[in-house]
Order: structure tokens, then sequence, then C-alpha cells
């Protein structure tokens, strides 16, 4: 430092922007492990968070941009490693870190371990293409095998319902994180699969297999081989949907198909009914269209043919069938009216024969009928003297006396 430095005293201003140049040129970009505490955003959105061990601490400042970049939100007590800058804030002239990253403490060991099982499940053939199951258009029963809790059920349930109703949805609920996840996935899946087509169970069409959004150690559990194997054993298609879409995890490579949400696979595996209610109407229209089309062929077929060979038109036809029908009907109806009247005829006659024999006609040629008591007398030795007898002539009777 020169004479007049020395005499002339720094600001405070000046003697900041000094610290800071020195510790920026000399300390470059670090990367500190600590503790977070005192976490906040504010409406800036930016994050300030101190940063902590057993014995020391340090202010750290992670500016919206790159807080928007993070793959986990952090939390007071989490163990994570940040990456950046010192720096020192001009106003306090306090010593802080500029962060540019943050991962959870352990992440790039589970990274490595990432890359590891991937390339050894890639090369024994369990990412295949050709191995992919197809996912059915149209499913009859669903297994979800996800959290009985959370946001990712209830829009899974939800859209399945909106969009196809027609679905049964078998929901088999599993831990989806901690030291039993994986297990209990791999056996679910396992069990499903041994279930399935038996009597009265019912044959299950798909399979989703996910969870909602979290940390890299929140979604480990589908990084596990166990699961891998599980799903690359099932006879039931599998669809991945795990996380968000930027989240990829071994299940993923492994599934029938990945869905980059759970909202995404409810909608990837059934049809909106809506839409097929909009293709059945235009197939309907379609179908009338193209019967109205044939008939309208062949009637110009017809046409022709009446025209070039003398043929009857088909309504000319129908007419003369009708007149027949009419003659038919004529003469059907005089052979009855005939056959009729010979039947009157005959009753008639018989009707003037017994006519004939009537004892009516009987009385009015002369002849009378006596009667004792309302009963006919037919013998002279049935009356005796002073009997009570009635005489019926044609036109009214008398009363007689024998004597």
């Amino acid at each position: 430092m020169s004479e007049h430095d020395s005499n002339q005293p720094l600001t405070v201003s000046e003697l900041v922007g000094k610290i800071r140049a020195v510790l920026q040129e000399g300390m470059g970009l670090v990367r500190v492990a600590g503790e977070v505490s005192n976490m906040s955003r504010p409406t800036s959105g930016h994050c300030y968070f101190t940063l902590k061990d057993e014995s020391s601490q340090i202010r750290c400042v992670l500016f919206r941009s790159d807080f928007q970049r993070l793959r986990f939100a952090p939390q007071d007590g989490m163990q994570v490693v940040v990456t950046g800058h010192t720096d020192v804030y001009h106003a306090r002239g306090s010593l802080q870190i500029r962060a540019r990253s943050m991962v959870a403490a352990g992440e790039g060991a589970l990274q490595k371990a990432f890359e590891q099982l991937k390339r050894k499940l890639q090369k024994e053939g369990l990412f295949d293409v050709e191995r992919k199951q197809l996912i059915p258009r149209f499913p009859t029963r669903i297994a979800l095998v996800t959290s009985g809790t959370g946001a990712a059920i209830r829009d899974l349930l939800h859209i399945l319902e909106r969009r196809f109703p027609l679905a049964e949805v078998l929901l088999c609920p599993v831990q989806v994180q901690g030291m039993s996840a994986a297990n209990e996935i791999a056996s679910t899946v396992r069990e499903l699969n041994r279930l399935n087509h038996r009597p009265g169970i019912g044959a299950i069409d798909v399979m989703i297999v996910g969870r909602g959004g979290g940390s890299v150690e929140d979604l480990w559990a589908f990084n596990e081989e166990i699961v891998a194997r599980a799903i690359f054993e099932s006879a039931i298609p599998v669809v991945s949907a795990v996380g968000h879409e930027t989240d990829v995890t071994i299940a993923d490579f492994v599934a029938d198909v990945r869905a980059p949400t759970p909202s995404a696979a409810a909608e990837l595996v059934v049809p909106d009914r809506r839409e097929l209610e909009r293709q059945i109407h235009l197939l309907a229209r379609k179908a009338r269209g193209a019967v109205a089309g044939l008939i309208a062929r062949r009637r110009q077929r017809v046409n022709y043919l009446v025209r070039s060979h003398g043929m009857m038109r088909p309504q000319e036809r129908i007419e003369q069938l009708y007149l027949q029908i009419d003659d038919l009907n004529g003469r059907m109806s005089l052979a009855a009216t005939n056959a009729l009247r010979r039947r009157m005829d005959k009753v008639l006659a018989i009707i003037k024969q017994l006519e004939a024999l009537s004892p009516e006609r009987t009385l009015e040629r002369g002849y009378v009928r006596v009667e004792r008591a309302g009963k006919p007398v037919t013998r002279a030795s049935d009356l005796k003297q002073d009997d009570t007898i009635d005489v019926r002539f044609h036109d009214g009777d008398q009363k007689a006396r024998i004597l």
C-alpha cells in the first residue's frame, strides 16, 4: 500500500468492497456441506437460509431463478451440499454464500447407484422395446399400486371416473417411500399377477405403479432393483407414473409405458368418453350417408334396366299386384256370398218342414189338444167322469168336464 493510501483512511464501503474482491478472487467456486436452518422465502421468490455444522454457521442466499431449478424443496434440518461463491453482503458487511445450486446430501452417491443399476438392467435387456406390452384401449379393470392417501390417488380416481366410468378401479395401497417401500411395491405387483384371471377375481387389464412428486430420496423406492424386476416380470401391462415430468426412475425404463405424472397416467390408460361419443355420432352419420348413397345407386340401376330392357318398374309391378289382390278379394267375397245364400236356402227349407210338423199348424187344421193339469192327454182311458180338462184350439183355450 502506498504512503498516500496509508495516510488516507478507507470508507466502510471501500473496505467491504476490498474484502469482497479478495474473497471472490481467492476462493472462487466453493462446495459446502451443512444443515439448513432459518429457511425463509419472501414474496421476491429468493431463498434465504443459514448453513451450519456443530461449531459454525454462515448465511446463504439462493436467488429465485436458481431456486426454481432445484429438484427438491429444502427445509430446516435437511442436510445439503451448496455450490456457489463466497460473498460479502455490502449493506451489512456480513459474510455469506451466494449459492448457485443445492443438492440433498448423499445425492451424488444415489446418482452413482442409479447409473450403475441402469447400466446393469439395460445390459440384461429389461429396457428393450421389443418386450414392451401394449396397453388395452378399453380396459375393464385397472389396478392402482400407489399410496392410499395424498393428491396423486385423488387425481387418479377423479380422472378415471370422469373419462371412462365403465372401468372398474382396484386400489392397492402401498408405502411409496421409506425402508419397506420397495419390497411392498414389488410384492404387490407380483401378487396381482398371481391373482389375475382367477375365478371370482376378474382379469386386470392394466396396472399403474407410481406416486406423486418428492425429493430423490422420496422417489428412491422406484429405483430399487426388486421393483424393476417385479415390473419386468409382470404379465399385466404396467404404466409407471412417478413424481413430476422431470423425475426419471428405473421403473420408468422397465415399465411398458412411462407417464410423466400420475394424472397423465390416468389419461393415458383410458379413453375419453366424450371423444368416443363424438366418434360414434360421426360414424353413424357416415353410415347413414353410405346407406343412402347405396340405395340411390341401386335405384339408378333399376331405372336403367327398366329403360334399356323394357322391364316393368317396381312401383308399377306393386300396383298390378294390388289390383290382383283387389280382384281376388272380390271373387272371394262373391263366392262367400253365394255359399252363404245356399246355406240359408237349406235352412229356410228345414224351417218350413219343421213348421209344417208344428202342433200349432195342426191346430189350425181343426184339431185340438187335450191337457189335464198341464200335461197332454193321449188316451181316452186316462180320463174319468167329472175330470176337468183344458181343450186348446189354435186361437185359444177352453175348460171342459167329462160327463
